[in-house]
Order: structure tokens, then C-alpha cells, then sequence
């Protein structure tokens, strides 16, 4: 406890006044001789005890009446995180001022020193620990010439709440202007907008204020969760810039509890660390300037927006799920909701009330007329306090086709035995005149090493006893990158070979698949096991068709790798369906054949939507997602695998040279140039980056050339040829995922030329080295710009966009921080093939439902940050400038010493009053001295009593 007025503390001196009065009061009565007094003196001994009291307490409540009047006049205030509770030190001094008062009404000597003793250490105690809290206060408040403060204002969803005609983002800018105008002389800032990503609004501390205050005046808010954490992080780094020998952060914030990361102790111990690492050992303080949230709030917010398929066409509806939820704490009854796609509005639905927590889904039913990228725009009229979370949005890619790839592994029989058979009439049961959006075409196994696979979307494998090793290498290949397998495994199938089956991402098979079981009566699907969003269609009405279809053999399985699911069992509780995710892509395995040669199946009526299902769940890991989550720099990924950096120089003309990314290294140029406007001969290429290596093991690397090349692998030379060479490395031990660093250079002199760089895997597969093991960057790069274009974001700015190749794959990268919302992004023309030829796609940054579910911190999460950080709490904008001045603030308690001095003003009266009628003092008593033989019954009554005690006492 801390006083404003500390000087006026000088007239607890006033304290004296009643004592002094007393004291006089006593001096002042002389004692008289008289024979009568000794008879007197008899009677008021009795009351002599009682009348102690009396004075005792009239004493106290004088001394404390004063005492509580200059303390209200000097201002006390609790500084925030005070460790020394302001209810032990007010009653303590209170304590000492009455014990030291009612001494001086105390007749034994012993008490009086006990009570003046004890009033004197009490006050003396008191006195100590306030001055031990303004030495504490001046510790963490102190001041220097030169301060940096960083501000960071939160820009979130929650803080569009209105109150008053003005909304809290509003309120926190306009105070943190103030801030700026009134601050200390020297005072540097820098100003974050908060967000889903951190916006550095000023590269490093200003002092000229007049450009703070234009940042300020500029700043819009961008809507989702505000990541505090991230924000806390860009003000180190711009604190760490700055001169000043102090440095503080200020946040503008409504306590919305997400984004803080309170579930992470090692985070707020990392950043604890950041801060103590700071230029001079300037330690910040986090001063938090916090807004009170509403009691009561209304609001109905749009939580999402799902498809019911991942892939989509326009051969048939698809079914468009929208979230409401009611995240306040009223009953609200929302307006309609209108839902848009491009430029076709949909019918308008309204939503009844809803109470507090209710959730409610609309669907609606629509057929794409068109392919390409587009987006589903909802608006909703919430009637409530928070209009940003009543706007979503979702893009999607309408596909034009799905090819699939069948592969037949029982090509000699009927067409009704084989396992593909049923497949391809259920994904193509029109007739070859009409269009149709899935594209199956059928390939007897031995035919696949001749296909084409990289333009397919899914490859089903239907009951192919085993593949060639270049073929398993390339489908396995076409997993990462995103494709869909789909293993039917029938009675032809090699368990042993599929069970042993890897790639890349370790083996392809979500489970172990074992002999064929043949039961006795069949067995069924069972439609309460279906647990997978390809499933989600046939847990009711239609999952019952299926589960009534009679299943004669099947596959016994076992051992799920890790992330794989068991999608569907049977009756007997053995596995029907499993899926699993492989890189980019997805497998599934059924364990029994889909013809008529296990069972009836395929002649349910939900057979058909059944295949469908699965193939566009498989197909999904290809779709383009334009739907992103809120981060810096919002990216998209785009299709296509990696490749080497390279380097075209001519070897006579130093300047002349070019630089591209090439997938892979197979080039047989002849007598032609390697780019149009460079020479055919006397040329170099350098061809850098990094090589990942799809599994453990032994490679050997093949190298066909003409004229001279050489390969090195983390520095070191694994093969060097020249004059039309074909040779081979020695077997080079390499890591499953572990990237090497990867260099080859080629020369061409005179004449044809070619270079072909291949290898033979650990599994025997000898291949051209493919592009998905490659990546154009080194351990000291990150990644390499391909091109650049420029995009449209929510507010209507411009930002700009870099296509680039890295770790992370092809990304369309847009510059800036991510504002919730939709994005109109310009497609550089080096990836416009990527993107089928689209000139601009729209890319959703996602708003976050959580923002809208108002959860305001705690006291765990206040130890929390207090454990690693020096937090302050502030409630005003003139505690900022008192901690920035270095002077004292906090909650001020002078109105609870004014009522109580009120209170103890009236208690006094009352007190002063029935003492003095108690005594009879100021009574007027007539003597009547006519009546001299006559004994009054009064002096009787008491000459009794007195009798009676001094019996007592003999």
C-alpha cells in the first residue's frame, strides 16, 4: 500500500488532539477535602471498571476517526502484483493507532506500557512495510532518459465487440494515441498489428511521434485469432533494434484467452530467455492495457463450411454443409442466411432461436455448372454484437474429369469373375456417347510398365498377384505426389509380395494382409464399424443395403502401421476396409474381390455410390487445396514434384549464360542447343541441390554421357566420365529421408550430346533419378524463386506473390501477414501449366471459430506468464505514463476509508451520547431543601447497595 499525497500523512499528528484533551481534562479536576467524599468514593468504585471502558472506547474511536481522515486525504493506492496485502498493513496501522490512543485512558500502569509498546511496534511495523512496497515499486518502475516501447495492438475477431457506438480495436487505438502524445520525453516505438500472423508496422523504434501517430491512425483490424505469442516475438526482435538503455511492451488487448499458448510453459520459458538475452540486459515489462469484456453478449457466429466429397465435378450435386453456432451468452434469434456461389445466389434460409451453446447445420444441394476455382460465400444476419464471424468463405476446384486407372490381374476370365470388372461399370455406367465426369480405362497387369500413370488421379490395383519392381518404384512414386491406390485384394493376390511392399514413405500397405478365409454361411459388412469420411454416406439407410450383401471369402489381416485406420469390419469383427495416408496421397485396401465370385456385393444398389465414394476420397490428395489457415505469408501448394538448380554457361563466352530448374537429369539434346538462343556446342551445366533418398540402403549410380561429367554427393566424388561414357558408381550407402547434397556438373564440346543420370534403388529397381527425390536448394539455402505475380488481398491492397521451389515443394507464396478472408492471386506464368493454364485463382485465408467461443484468461494463466515475465496489469492509460514516469499506481482505496470514517463519525455520537446519559452528565437535579426530615427513596436505594457490597467484600 503506496500513498498519492504521501506528505499530508503529516497529520496523523491530529491523532495527539483527543489524547491532550483527555489529559487536560484530568489535570484539571483538584481533589477537596470533605468528610462526605469517602461515602462517595464507596459508590463509584463500583463503576470505576465501566467507566474505564467508556472513556476507553470514546478514546479509540476518536483517534481512529482522525487517523482515518488524513489517510483518506493522502490517497492510498495497492500497486498491481503487490506482495505485501493492503488488509494486513491498513488494519495493522489502524491497530497501532488505536492501542496507542486508549493507553493513555488506562488507570493500571502495567497495561498502559503493554498497550503503548505494542501500538508503537505495530506502527513501526506498518511503517516498514510501506516503505519495503514503494522500494519494491521503485524497483520495478524505474526510469531512464531513454525508453523503447514496443506496442502491440490487437487486431482480432473479438475485438470488432462494440460498446457504445465504438468497438474495442477503435477504443485501443485511440488510447494507444494518447499513450504516444503523453509519454515521457525520449521515449522511442514501434506499433504491431496483431493477428493471425504479427504485422511489423515500424521497422524499427520511432521518436518522431508525429509518424507514430500516422501508423496508428492507419491501422485496420484484420480479423481471426490474435497470436499473442508470435506478436510478443516481432516486439523482441524490434525492442532488440532500438538504443534505449529500458525497454518495455505494451499490449492492447481483450484477454480473449486463444492465441496465448497457455498450454506451453516451454514457449513463455523460450521467450523469458529472449528477453533476459537482450542488448545491456534491458529486461522488458509486459504491460498489459486490457479491455473488460461485456457481461452479456449476443452473438451467433458461421463456424464452417464442408462438402460432402474432397473431389468434385458437374456430373452430379454435392451436398454443402454450413456450421451455426450460438457463441454468446443470450438467446438470439438470427436473420437469414444468404449463400453465394461466383454469381449465382442461393435461396435464403432463415435459422429459428437459438439459445446460448445450440449449434445448427443448413444444407444445401448444388451442381457446379462450370470447372475451375470457385468459392462459396456465406453472410449471415446475426442481429448481434460481432459482425466478423458472420461472413465465411470456401473455394474449391471443380474438376473436369477423374481419370482412373484400373489394372485387371485376372484378365483371362469372364468379365462378371473379374475383380476390375464390376469396378469399371459402376465408375462409367453410361454409355461411351454421353460425357461423364470419372474417366476409367482398364490395362491387363502385364501391360503396366508401358502406361502412363503420371496424368491419373487413381490407380486401382484389382486382384494383381505382384508388380514389377519398376512399376511398384513408380506407383509408389505416384503416391507421394499425391495420388490414390486403391488395393483390391483378391485370392490371386501375393500376400507376401504386398506385405513387403515400400517406397519412399515406408511400406505402402496399411496392415498385414494374410491367407483367404472362406466362412461357412458368409459373413456382412456392418455398418456400425464404418468409421471414415468415405463411409459418411452409408451409416444409415444406405449403409444397411450393403450390410445386407453376403460376403463368401476374405482376407484375414492384422498389424496396422501406425496411422493407418480400420475404415470397415465385418460381422465376425475382421477387417473389410483400411486406409491409410502415403506421402501426399492415399491407400486403401479392401480384403475381398468386388465380383461375383466372393458374394453379392456388387449387386447391391449402393454398390455403385460405394465405389464412387472411394475413388474421389483417393483422388483428394491431387486436389489443389485453396483453402489455407491464417499464418505469415499465406502459401499455396502447388502440384508437380522438385528438381536441381541449373546453370547453363557457354565455355567461350563467359557473360553468356542462363539459369533454370530442371526435374531431372535426362537430356538427349543431339546436335541441338539446350534453349533456343544458346549454343548446341562448347556449353556446361551445373546442376545443385539436394537429393532425398526414398529408402535405406545401397545405390548405385548410372551415368550415360557424352562428353565429360562428374557427380559429387556431400562434397566428396562418387563418379567422374568423359568421351560418351557409360559407367556406374560404386554402391554408396544412403538414409531413408535424410537429404545429401547434391552436385553435378556436364561439359559439351564438339558434336551430339546427351547426359542421363539413374540409379538402381536397394530393392533393385534401376530408374532415371525422378524429380520427387530432388529439391533445387542446398542445406544453406531455402528456396529458389521461380517467378513472380502480384495478388488482391480482403482490405483491397496489393501484395505481391512469388512462385517458389524449396523444401516445402512449389508454393505460390503471398507476401505480408494473413488477413482471414478471400485472396485473388495472379498466377506467375512459369507455373500456369501447374494450374491448368488458370491466369488467377482465389486462395481463403480460414477465420477461426474458436476466436468467436469469448474465453478470457484466468489466474493459472496470469502465474503462468508471471513465472517467466514481469506482467503488469493496467487499467488506464495514465498507469502506463505513471510505470513509464516511474511513479506509483495501482487501485486507489481512499473511498473505503472515507465511508468507513463516515461510519465511524455517527458510531461516535452515539457512543459520546449514551456515555453521557449513562453518567447522567449534563441532567439538571433540584434540591429541595424544605424537606429536611425526609430521605430520598434514590440515596436509600444506593446506601443499600453500598452496604451490601462492603458485606460482601468482608
Amino acid at each position: 500500500m503506496l500513498f498519492r499525497n504521501p506528505l499530508l500523512l503529516a497529520g496523523l499528528v491530529g491523532v495527539l488532539i483527543p489524547i491532550i484533551l483527555h489529559l487536560i481534562r484530568r489535570q484539571a479536576a483538584k481533589p477537596y477535602d470533605w468528610g462526605a467524599m469517602r461515602f462517595l468514593f464507596d459508590t463509584v468504585a463500583a463503576r470505576r471498571r465501566r467507566m474505564e471502558w467508556e472513556d476507553f472506547l470514546l478514546m479509540v474511536a476518536r483517534c481512529l476517526l482522525i487517523a482515518l481522515i488524513v489517510l483518506a486525504v493522502a490517497r492510498p493506492f495497492v500497486p498491481p502484483n503487490s506482495g505485501i496485502p493492503w488488509l494486513f498493513v491498513l488494519p495493522l496501522a489502524l491497530l497501532g493507532v488505536a492501542a496507542f490512543g486508549g493507553s493513555f485512558v488506562l488507570s493500571s500502569i502495567r497495561w498502559k506500557w503493554v498497550m503503548r509498546v505494542s501500538a508503537i511496534l505495530m506502527l513501526l511495523g506498518a511503517g516498514f512495510l510501506i516503505w519495503k512496497e514503494k522500494a519494491l515499486n521503485l524497483e520495478r518502475y524505474q526510469t531512464s532518459e531513454r525508453r523503447d516501447v514496443a506496442m502491440v495492438i490487437d487486431g482480432s475477431t473479438s475485438m470488432l465487440l462494440s460498446q457504445n457506438g465504438q468497438t474495442t480495436f477503435e477504443r485501443a487505438v485511440e488510447e494507444a494515441m494518447d499513450f504516444v502524445k503523453d509519454a515521457p520525453k525520449g521515449t522511442a516505438f514501434s506499433i504491431i498489428l496483431g493477428g493471425p500472423a504479427p504485422e511489423l508496422k515500424t521497422a524499427t523504434p520511432l521518436t518522431h511521434r508525429a509518424d507514430v501517430l500516422e501508423v496508428l491512425e492507419n491501422l485496420e483490424p484484420v480479423g481471426g485469432a490474435f497470436r499473442a505469442h508470435d506478436a510478443l516475438g516481432v516486439a523482441t526482435l524490434s525492442l532488440a533494434e532500438g538504443r534505449g538503455s529500458n525497454k518495455d511492451l505494451v499490449v492492447f488487448t481483450d484477454l480473449q484467452r486463444i492465441g496465448w499458448q497457455f498450454d506451453s510453459t516451454t514457449s513463455w520459458a523460450n521467450l523469458g530467455d529472449a528477453w533476459e538475452g537482450l542488448p545491456d540486459g534491458a529486461k522488458p515489462r509486459l504491460l498489459l492495457r486490457s479491455f473488460t469484456p461485456p457481461e452479456k453478449l449476443r452473438n451467433v457466429s458461421v463456424t464452417g463450411i464442408e462438402f460432402s466429397r474432397d473431389v468434385v465435378g458437374t456430373d452430379r450435386e454435392v451436398a454443402i454443409r454450413i456450421s451455426i453456432e450460438n457463441t454468446g451468452t443470450e438467446v438470439v434469434t438470427p436473420g437469414l442466411m444468404r449463400v453465394t456461389i461466383g454469381e449465382e445466389e442461393l435461396e435464403p434460409k432463415g435459422l429459428g432461436q437459438m439459445a446460448s451453446g445450440e449449434s445448427s447445420i443448413l444444407d444445401y444441394r448444388y451442381q457446379f455448372s462450370r470447372t475451375g476455382p470457385q468459392v462459396i460465400k456465406v453472410a449471415l444476419d446475426g442481429n448481434d454484437d460481432l459482425d466478423g464471424d458472420d461472413v465465411a468463405e470456401k473455394a474449391i476446384w471443380v474438376k473436369k474429369t477423374l481419370p482412373v486407372l484400373i489394372v485387371e490381374g485376372n484378365a483371362g476370365a469372364s468379365f462378371f469373375q473379374r475383380a476390375g470388372g464390376y469396378i469399371s461399370l459402376a465408375l462409367a455406367p453410361v454409355s461411351e456417347k454421353e460425357e461423364t465426369f470419372v474417366d476409367p480405362r482398364v490395362i491387363d497387369a502385364a501391360a503396366l510398365t508401358r502406361e502412363k500413370i503420371d496424368n491419373d488421379a487413381v490407380i486401382v490395383l484389382a486382384d494383381v498377384t505382384r508388380l514389377p519392381a519398376s512399376a511398384a518404384a513408380r506407383i509408389a512414386d505416384f503416391v507421394i505426389n499425391g495420388g490414390g491406390l486403391w488395393v483390391v485384394a483378391g485370392p490371386k493376390l501375393d500376400p507376401s509380395y504386398y506385405n513387403s511392399w515400400s517406397g519412399g514413405d515406408g511400406k505402402l500397405m496399411p496392415l498385414k494382409l494374410g491367407e483367404m478365409r472362406l466362412p461357412k454361411n458368409g459373413v456382412q459388412a456392418a455398418p456400425g464399424t464404418f468409421d471414415h469420411p468415405v463411409l459418411r454416406l452409408f451409416k444409415d439407410e444406405v449403409g444397411q443395403d450393403l450390410g445386407e450383401a453376403v460376403i463368401d471369402g476374405y482376407r484375414y489381416s492384422s498389424n496396422l502401421v501406425e496411422g493407418a485406420l480400420s475404415a470397415a469390419r465385418y460381422s465376425d469383427g475382421e477387417i473389410f476396409l483400411a486406409t491409410r495416408n502415403y506421402g501426399n496421397g492415399r491407400v486403401i485396401v479392401t480384403t475381398t474381390p468386388l465380383d461375383a465370385r466372393m458374394g453379392s456385393l456388387p449387386a447391391r444398389p449402393s454398390f455403385v455410390p460405394f465405389v464412387h465414394e472411394m475413388t474421389n476420397w483417393l483422388a483428394g490428395g491431387q486436389t489443389v487445396d485453396l483453402n489455407v489457415r491464417a499464418s505469415w505469408s499465406p502459401s499455396l501448394s502447388l502440384p508437380g514434384g522438385g528438381g536441381l538448380k541449373a546453370e547453363y554457361r557457354s565455355l567461350e563466352n563467359r557473360g553468356e549464360s542462363m539459369n533454370r530448374i530442371d526435374p531431372t537429369i535426362d537430356f538427349n539434346w543431339g546436335n541441338r542447343a539446350p534453349e533456343e538462343g544458346f549454343p548446341a556446342d562448347r556449353f556446361g551445366v551445373t546442376w545443385t541441390g539436394s537429393l532425398v533418398p526414398p529408402a535405406t540402403g545401397e545405390y548405385v549410380f548410372e551415368i550415360t554421357v557424352d562428353d565429360e561429367f562428374q557427380l559429387k554427393l556431400d562434397g566428396e566424388i562418387v563418379y567422374e566420365g568423359e568421351e560418351a561414357a557409360q559407367g556406374r558408381s560404386s554402391k554408396i550407402e544412403l538414409v531413408a529421408g535424410k537429404p545429401v547434397v547434391f552436385s553435378a556438373s556436364y561439359e559439351e564440346e564438339w558434336g551430339g550430346a546427351w547426359v542421363t543420370l539413374a540409379w538402381e534403388r536397394p530393392d533393385g529397381v534401376k530408374e532415371v533419378i525422378p524429380a520427387s527425390v530432388f529439391i533445387p536448394v542446398s542445406q544453406d539455402e531455402s528456396r529458389v524463386i521461380l517467378g513472380d505475380s502480384f495478388a488482391k488481398d480482403p482490405m483491397g491492397g496489393e501484395r505481391d506473390v512469388a512462385a517458389s521451389l524449396g523444401r516445402r515443394g512449389k508454393l505460390l507464396e503471398i507476401d505480408g501477414s494473413a488477413i482471414p478472408g478471400e485472396y485473388l492471386v495472379g498466377i506467375p506464368d512459369v507455373v500456369q501449366d501447374l494450374m491448368l493454364g488458370e491466369k488467377e485463382v482465389p486462395l481463403v485465408v480460414e477465420r477461426e471459430g474458436d476466436e468467436s467461443r469469448l474465453e478470457f484468461w484466468n489466474e493459472d494463466d496470469r502465474r503462468l506468464i508471471r513465472r517467466e515475465v514481469n506482467l503488469i496489469e493496467l487499467k488506464s492509460i495514465n498507469d502506463i505514463l505513471a510505470v513509464l514516469r516511474g511513479e506509483g499506481f495501482g487501485q486507489e482505496i481512499w473511498k473505503i476509508l472515507a465511508i468507513a470514517a463516515l461510519i465511524l463519525f455517527f458510531l461516535e455520537g452515539f457512543l459520546a451520547r449514551w456515555v453521557s446519559k449513562s453518567r447522567g452528565a449534563g441532567e439538571e437535579i433540584k434540591v429541595d431543601f424544605d424537606q429536611r426530615d425526609e430521605v430520598p427513596d434514590e440515596f436509600l436505594k444506593s446506601a443499600a447497595e453500598t452496604k451490601g457490597a462492603k458485606g460482601g467484600m468482608a
